[in-house]
C-alpha cells in the first residue's frame, strides 16, 4: 500500500472511531484527493482543511499520539511538526492571508490539517471569477471518495483544476484534464468552477 494510503487510512480509522465525527467538518484537498478521483500523480503529503478553527483543534487532539514529545527544533516552515507543547500554529503572510495548521508524520508520511481564517481576497466566485480550492464553495460542492471501508469528502477535480491553473502547475493541470477526459466531468460545475479565461482553455484542451 502506498504510504499516503496508509497515512490517510489511519486518520480515517481514528476519526470514524471517535465521538467527534458528528460535529467536525473537514475535507480532503490537494494531490491525494486528485489521485482518489483518478489522476495519475505522486502525492507529497495528505492535505486536509477544516471548516472551523475548532475542527483543527479537534484533529490535533485526535492525532496527538503522532505529535512530537518535545517542541519541534525547526521554525514554522515546511519541516515544522506538531508537538504536545505546540500542536498548531497560526501564520499570517504579508498579503493578509492567514491560516492555522498542524502537521504530523503518520506511517512515514506527512499529514497536514489546516484552517484558513483570512483568504486575503483570493478570488472565489461561481459567476466568472473561479472557485478557489480553499474557499467557501467547497463545502457545498464536495465529492465523496472511498479509501478502503471509509467514505470521505474531497474537493472535485473541476475545482482543483481552477486552483492549479492559477498556480501554473502544468503537471497537475494536465493530469487533472486527462482524468476528466477519461472519466467524464460535471459540465455545470466546470462552468462555475473555472474562471472565464481558464474555461476557454479547458474546452480547447478537451477538443
Amino acid at each position: 500500500m502506498f504510504s499516503w494510503k496508509k497515512a490517510l487510512s489511519k486518520v480515517c480509522e481514528l476519526y470514524f472511531s471517535s465521538k467527534m465525527n458528528s460535529n467536525l467538518e473537514w475535507i480532503l484537498v490537494g494531490s491525494v484527493g486528485s489521485v482518489l478521483q483518478g489522476c495519475e500523480m505522486t502525492p507529497g503529503d495528505v492535505d486536509i482543511y477544516t471548516r472551523n478553527k475548532e475542527g483543527l483543534d479537534q484533529f490535533a487532539e485526535l492525532l496527538k499520539e503522532f505529535s512530537l514529545l518535545d517542541k519541534c527544533e525547526f521554525p514554522h516552515g515546511d519541516n515544522w511538526l506538531s508537538s504536545l507543547e505546540e500542536p498548531t500554529f497560526t501564520q499570517t503572510f504579508s498579503s493578509g492571508f492567514s491560516w492555522t495548521k498542524g502537521s504530523w508524520i503518520i506511517d512515514g508520511f506527512k499529514v497536514e490539517v489546516v484552517h484558513i481564517s483570512n483568504s486575503a481576497g483570493i478570488p472565489d466566485s461561481m459567476d466568472g471569477g473561479g472557485i478557489w480550492e480553499g474557499g467557501q464553495f467547497i463545502w457545498s460542492h464536495f465529492k465523496n471518495v472511498e479509501i478502503g471501508p471509509y467514505t470521505i469528502p474531497t474537493v472535485p477535480l473541476e475545482i482543483q483544476l481552477e486552483s492549479n491553473l492559477r498556480r501554473k502547475r502544468s503537471d497537475r493541470t494536465q493530469a487533472i484534464i486527462a482524468a476528466l477526459q477519461k472519466n467524464g466531468y460535471d459540465k455545470e460545475l466546470i462552468d462555475k468552477a473555472l474562471s472565464k479565461e481558464h474555461l476557454s482553455y479547458f474546452y480547447s484542451q478537451i477538443g
